[in-house]
């Protein structure tokens, strides 16, 4: 995969052989594939038990087995979060406290997610429930304030992902605050009453990984370019120094052979 035309039309003095290294592309693929295992397999095994289209994806705890491809899936998702952070920060991309703040407090509320389970229908909230409920709507809450955050520490920006961020990240943001509506009322209540909440769930978490891949993309295309014009401005500087040399041989050889 060559660079963007988008990139080479901001910078035609850049060579078209640099190649994009969509390493953290690959990993989110990897990691989502690897969470959503679990959570396919969930609902295999609560296929008889839970219904997807209405019931929220915590039910699978209450079959066998459930609960902890919960919390396998929230591992996974909770480490590909801390791996992006680390990119950001080596890549020179992310600055200040804010994006590792908001990238370490979402990956504790998807292991928390999957560690503190909630009540079956129908039963008053516990404190397990709360936390639950509360941390699973804590990561959607932090994921676009760390695409804003991203978005504002890339100054100069090589090409139009870090502006499809932001757009992303704005947009999450108006959805997560629609679905804490529905959520929220979870804390009190076992069955929000909402029609296809456990849909509106699922769509939900399937936006999250996605958010994550413009995430990865932004790190592979932006770092990139960076690279690129740092190893072009040193491969120009060391042809216009072995030029300056040529002209210094040249001209001694010219001035010798006046001499003779």
């Amino acid at each position: 995969m060559t660079a963007a035309a988008v990139d080479l039309g901001r910078h035609p003095d850049l060579p078209s052989v640099y190649e994009v290294d969509a390493r953290s592309m690959r990993t989110v693929g990897w990691f989502g594939a690897t969470a959503l295992l679990p959570m396919v397999a969930a609902h295999v095994v609560g296929a008889s038990a839970v219904d997807p289209v209405l019931d929220p994806i915590s039910w699978y705890a209450f079959v066998p087995g459930g609960g902890e491809l919960i919390l396998a899936g929230g591992l996974v998702l909770a480490v590909l979060g801390l791996i992006l952070m680390v990119r950001m920060y080596r890549t020179g991309l992310a600055v200040g406290p804010v994006p590792a703040a908001a990238m370490i407090v979402f990956a504790v509320a998807m292991v928390l997610v999957g560690a503190f389970p909630t009540d079956p229908p129908g039963t008053a909230a516990s404190f397990s429930a709360i936390v639950h409920r509360v941390s699973a709507a804590t990561a959607f809450c932090v994921l676009p304030v760390v695409g804003l955050s991203l978005e504002r520490s890339i100054g100069q920006p090589r090409s139009a992902l870090p502006r499809g961020l932001r757009s992303a990240a704005i947009a999450l943001g108006v959805v997560v605050a629609l679905f804490l509506v529905v959520h929220m009322s979870l804390v009190f209540f076992a069955d929000s009453g909402i029609f296809a909440f456990g849909l509106i769930e699922r769509v939900g978490f399937v936006i999250m990984i996605g958010f994550l891949f413009l995430l990865a993309a932004t790190i592979d295309r932006e770092s990139l370019t960076a690279e690129a014009e740092v190893a072009h401005a040193a491969t120009g500087s060391s042809a216009g120094h072995r030029t300056d040399e040529q002209a210094l041989l040249l001209s001694g050889s010219r001035s010798a052979d006046l001499v003779a």
